[in-house]
């Protein structure tokens, strides 16, 4: 399993997962807990003991034919003295909505365990809070605990090969109820045959498992298919004997590094499927093996490539039925398994990713991106289908600023969202598409507990168990055919057919990004009315009816992340069409707003330019209102976007007749928004305007500072979560033969790789640094184009060069270093990373020709103030670099171009505030695929979106 965080976590993100270190603190504070424990026992020994729980241990009890449940609570006193009393009890659905309480009394005779059975009533599919005090007759109070409960709708029996809900089930668990739970949860795939261990497999060179050992793994694997649950083959790293020693030739763990000897772990593999091949089809061979990562330390991609080519020989001569799955992630896949012209590429049926973070969709992007890169680049173009078999949200590092209870909640929100979009990529590609939450445990802890969806203090399931258990019982037995709403930024929509044609549909709105993924006020709230209802059920993500199909007009909420499910015996055609033409969607903002940027100065003739966007599925007019700011006037403040198509931007604008220029090139503009038809206050925002703007200049770059003096700076705030605050400046200027900018970031502590010589995978990005994005519309490695979601969240850049100082030295301190400029995306870089042991390029990858004088492909100098805690990059890049944007440079006096570009500051190092995108500060941020860097971080919202804003090139 993966323990180790992700080497990009951007802001707002989550990490990969805590490292092993974790779980040894989680051992070490488990340990030391019950040592206190035994002393606190031996002091209270004349105390009770009370226990509770459920008649059922799992405390999942599916509905019947009534549409209801009847569970009951278990209070189970143990007292050394005769003990009486009663037991306050209280459920709440979603644990604020009381439903119904009672008391009931007990009594214990001395020194018998003494079980009182509370029956709660009946309850409705949902997720409920039990609180229970317990009180001797004395009015002491023993006893106050809260447990969860679920209600299940109830979920698809048996097997199911082509299903996509898989789930990270823990082996510390009772391995009975966790096979309950999760098969009353409609779990169809677990990750790994726990039995399949490599060192029992191969205990010595040349020697392998007997037919005991065999013999208990294939139980094992029957044992889980009578719950209905396929395992898929894991094989969890090295043998003992074969794990590559460290940098200094330390002693690693079996999961810290590759193979000693790749032919003899290919071997073990070999061994491990040969006996079982005929029960699992399809193998994990290892865990994220990140190149100089955790799981792959000294080793790099071509180890790796050719490890998987090692175990396809040796499989597939005798088991060509078997399905070899590898990668770690979407981007390390493009760059180590299939790296562009490399040996031993793509040696794999399937591919794994890791998708952990918030439902943006971006993880669509990437989704689409596996599915497209396994059917052109692996041997068996993709016939193994993708494995997403580890994704999740969890409150600690998802929802950290939320109170607990509102966190779990949360995450339950995120779970149906999460597989709808990887599902939907597999359907639209035609290829199948299994996903794994991360992570189920009954009663154990572990490390990356974090992520648990039972509470195992309790052993009581949080609100996710719920909504995955909804989710599967109303979809599995029925295949996904279309995204409703391809256009409507706002709102996901996805169609199912049941094979006799029935209808069933998931539907839910989106987060807007506002510097926080976790705070579902921020998203599109509002309500969609279905004007042909009648045979449509309707359930919230927690599984709760909100209608039953008897009304012919029904009008639901719609909040963030919150999946609705819609259920009929009417055929999928005619659920389309009531959830598209015969459906109203009315947002709260059902427009983005976005004044533009201005690419020339203010003067005679200038508009402010404003983007209005229709994010809803529904045509609508507006009439569009803006204040003019300070010291402006404007030729008329109101405008009419009539008709405005679901998807559709218009740019509109309004001419200046009067300014008054910014000190601090800021220019606030407000707007209010009235919506034909619209229920509620008018949608209303403010954006910030700034004159983005290169004047024709040659530069020396280097020199003095006051041939920047008089160029307008784009300004950035970056505020850490401590509440600290830099300020990040940009200028740029342009000449025949090179674009210029500077940078001037304030940076307490300066923290810069060693030389790229010295160490190549140290990446730039992961230093202090600037990034400069353009997109120019030649892409000719955009697997994605022309799909129809293209421009709802599947765009990438074109060209990224990053700048950074490398120290000669070790210590990431900015003495006695030099600058690096970078190149890391170009048309004929393939959207790869640079990795040592890759095929060169057809354009290359990594540093490029350049240094503070000279240089074919730009020049570069970076300045450290240790006094004034400033880091100064100044940045020239040839026009043949960029040939799209040099082939549109204005040529005549007076004459403006425009050029979609952005830029990103990195602050690494202790106390960092890690990567700020002029992209969340100029606009409203737009999901999309590969952007900034890192790529296996890339195109979420969080991490700077889509690389769209306009800079103007005037000469």
């Amino acid at each position: 399993m993966s323990d180790t965080p992700h080497p990009g976590t951007g802001a707002g993100g989550i990490t990969r997962r805590r490292t092993l270190a974790y779980g040894a603190v989680t051992a070490a504070g488990a340990a030391l807990a019950g040592v206190v424990g035994t002393g606190q026992a031996a002091q209270a020994a004349a105390a009770p003991t009370i226990t509770l729980g459920f008649s059922d241990p799992t405390a999942l009890f599916p509905i019947d034919a009534s549409g209801r449940a009847n569970p009951s609570l278990l209070v189970t006193v143990t007292s050394p003295a005769a003990l009486t009393g009663t037991v306050a009890w209280t459920v709440n659905a979603r644990s604020t909505q009381t439903v119904r309480s009672g008391t009931a009394t007990f009594s214990a005779a001395a020194g018998v365990a003494q079980t009182t059975t509370i029956a709660l009533g009946a309850l409705g599919a949902d997720y409920y809070r039990v609180v229970v005090t317990v009180t001797d007759a004395g009015g002491t109070q023993l006893l106050t605990k809260t447990l969860g409960l679920g209600v299940l709708r109830p979920t698809a029996n048996g097997v199911r090969p082509d299903s996509a809900f898989g789930l990270g089930i823990r082996s510390e668990g009772d391995p009975t109820i966790t096979k309950r739970i999760a098969q009353l949860m409609g779990v169809k795939w677990t990750r790994g045959v726990a039995s399949v261990d490599p060192t029992k497999v191969s205990p010595a060179p040349n020697t392998f498992w007997g037919q005991a050992d065999i013999d208990v793994a294939r139980a094992e694997v029957a044992e889980w298919l009578t719950y209905g649950i396929k395992p898929t083959g894991f094989i969890n790293y090295n043998m003992a004997w074969n794990v590559q020693p460290g940098a200094n030739g330390q002693p690693l763990q079996v999961y810290q590094n590759r193979p000693k000897d790749l032919n003899a772990h290919a071997d073990m593999v070999y061994h491990a499927i040969a006996p079982l091949q005929d029960l699992v089809q399809n193998w994990e061979l290892w865990n994220e093996p990140w190149v100089h990562g955790r799981f792959w330390s000294t080793g790099d991609s071509q180890d790796y490539r050719d490890m998987t080519k090692l175990i396809w020989d040796k499989v597939k001569a005798d088991f060509p039925d078997v399905n070899l799955i590898g990668g770690g992630s979407v981007s390390y896949n493009r760059d180590s398994v299939y790296a562009k012209g490399s040996t031993s590429a793509g040696y794999i049926d399937g591919s794994v990713n890791h998708a952990y973070g918030y439902p943006d969709a971006t993880q669509y992007a990437m989704a689409k991106t596996q599915v497209k890169m396994d059917k052109l680049w692996s041997q068996s173009h993709g016939r193994g289908g993708q494995w997403q078999t580890e994704c999740g949200t969890c409150v600690v590092d998802s929802f950290p600023d939320l109170p607990a209870e509102d966190a779990n909640y949360a995450v339950a929100r995120t779970l149906a969202p999460t597989y709808l979009l990887h599902m939907l990529a597999g359907a639209e590609e035609g290829s199948p598409i299994r996903i794994f939450w991360f992570s189920l445990c009954y009663d154990k802890p572990y490390s990356g507990q974090e992520f648990n969806i039972y509470d195992i203090t309790t052993k009581t399931p949080f609100p996710t168990v719920v909504a995955y258990a909804t989710m599967t019982s109303l979809l599995e037995d029925a295949t996904l055919s279309t995204e409703l709403y391809p256009d409507a930024k706002s709102t996901w929509g996805f169609l199912f057919r049941t094979a006799d044609g029935k209808g069933r549909a998931a539907i839910y709105c989106d987060q807007i990004y506002d510097g926080t993924d976790e705070h579902p006020a921020a998203g599109y709230n509002g309500t969609v009315t279905l004007t042909d209802a009648s045979g449509v059920r309707v359930y919230d993500y927690l599984g709760r009816a909100l209608a039953d199909g008897s009304k012919a007009r029904v009008t639901l909420t719609l909040s963030p992340w919150e999946v609705l499910y819609f259920e009929t015996d009417r055929d999928a055609d005619s659920l389309r069409d009531a959830l598209t033409t015969k459906a109203i969607f009315d947002y709260d903002r059902p427009l983005v707003v976005t004044p533009l940027s201005l690419t020339k100065p203010l003067g005679t003739g200038s508009e402010l330019r404003v983007r209005v966007e229709n994010t809803t599925p529904t045509t609508l007019t507006a009439t569009l209102r803006v204040a003019e700011p300070p010291g402006w006037r404007l030729k008329f403040t109101n405008i009419l976007c009539a008709n405005l198509e679901p998807g559709e931007q218009r740019v509109v604008s309004f001419p200046i007749t009067q300014y008054q220029v910014s000190a601090d090139n800021q220019y606030r503009i407000d707007w209010t928004a009235r919506v034909t038809g619209h229920q509620g206050a008018d949608p209303s925002g403010s954006g910030t305007v700034r004159l983005t703007y290169l004047p024709y200049r040659s530069i020396a770059v280097g020199g003095d500072a006051s041939q920047w003096s008089d160029i307008v700076p784009v300004t950035l705030t970056s505020v850490s979560k401590a509440g600290d605050s830099k300020q990040y400046t940009l200028r740029g200027a342009w000449d025949d033969d090179f674009v210029y900018f500077r940078a001037e970031t304030q940076d307490l502590i300066a923290f810069f790789n060693p030389a790229f010589a010295s160490n190549p995978y140290l990446f730039p990005f992961q230093a202090d640094d600037i990034q400069l994005a353009f997109d120019t519309g030649n892409k000719p490695e955009d697997l994605l184009a022309g799909d129809r979601h293209y421009e709802k969240c599947l765009t990438s850049l074109s060209h990224l060069y990053v700048a950074t100082l490398a120290s000669r030295t070790s210590d990431h301190a900015a003495a006695d270093s030099f600058p690096q400029l970078h190149r890391q995306c170009a048309p004929g870089t393939n959207y790869q990373t640079y990795y040592p042991t890759n095929a060169a390029l057809p354009t290359p990858l990594g540093p490029m020709d350049a240094s503070p004088t000279a240089g074919t492909e730009g020049r570069v100098q970076i300045t450290r103030d240790a006094v004034a805690k400033t880091t100064i990059y100044e940045v020239a890049i040839a026009w043949s670099q960029l040939p799209e944007i040099a082939a549109e440079l204005p040529t005549a006096a007076g004459q403006t171009a425009t050029m979609t570009f952005a830029f990103a500051v990195g602050d690494a190092g202790t106390n960092g505030h890690g990567q700020t995108f002029s992209t969340t500060q100029s606009e409203a941020p737009q999901s999309a695929c590969y952007n900034f860097a890192p790529f296996w971080g890339t195109g979420s919202q969080a991490t700077g979106g889509r690389v769209d804003t306009l800079w103007g090139l005037g000469r």
